[in-house]
């Protein structure tokens, strides 16, 4: 019984303590949209303008498609953690984007919406950021009710954390096949909406690192 009891307190001693885990949902620490495939020309600044408004535009208007570029911090991710799954979600109210900033209806009952995650050391060097022309996620926007839509970025966000890759944020745009001048698209509520609940964010689930041999 001594020998075994021995043994017993050994496998405790060297085996490694459970990792931790836990939750956390942060709101953007950035986010804008900007007009791609827009005129150059004399009145770009005119026409061509970035949408820092409370709305985060996706689609297509008369003279540019707007993607949203979106960014979300991880510091609430103790270090040598292990992200087990992540989640944006962004909310649409139903309106759309249209010409002039304006918020008109949605013509399509539902848009799907790729993530991208950002190449571009920083948003404001270029006009149009790089981005990675794979998409991370994808999803369909139904513009008949209001909710929540969501995109898993487990494996992006993993890499972030893991220093694989660096955070430079998720471009929202349609997918190849739907975007073009015209076809209009979601117009989410961004980080400065009024509505704090509708705002968007980033839902981390993660397991700490072992503590390697207990006390």
């Amino acid at each position: 019984m001594r020998l075994l009891a021995c043994l017993f307190l050994l496998a405790v001693c060297v085996c490694p303590a459970p990792a931790a885990g836990g939750s956390f949902v942060r709101g953007s620490l950035e986010d804008v949209g900007i007009p791609f495939w827009c005129d150059w020309g004399y009145d770009w600044d005119e026409r061509c303008f970035r949408d820092n408004t409370v709305r985060l535009p996706v689609g297509g208007v008369d003279d540019k498609v707007w993607r949203g570029a979106i960014r979300f911090p991880l510091d609430e991710l103790p270090a040598g953690a292990r992200v087990t799954s992540a989640r944006l979600e962004l909310y649409l109210d139903r309106p759309c984007v249209a010409p002039r900033r304006k918020v008109g209806p949605c013509p399509n009952g539902a848009y799907t919406v790729d993530a991208h995650a950002i190449l571009s050391l920083s948003w404001t060097n270029e006009r149009e950021v790089d981005f990675d022309p794979v998409a991370t996620a994808s999803t369909t926007v139904s513009t008949d009710v209001a909710a929540w839509t969501f995109w898993d970025l487990t494996g992006l966000v993993s890499d972030w954390a893991a220093g694989a890759a660096p955070n430079r944020g998720i471009l929202l745009k349609l997918a190849e096949e739907e975007e073009a001048f015209g076809v209009s698209g979601p117009y989410f509520p961004s980080g400065s909406f009024g509505a704090t609940a509708l705002r968007p964010r980033l839902v981390v689930s993660y397991t700490g690192p072992t503590t390697g041999l207990s006390p």
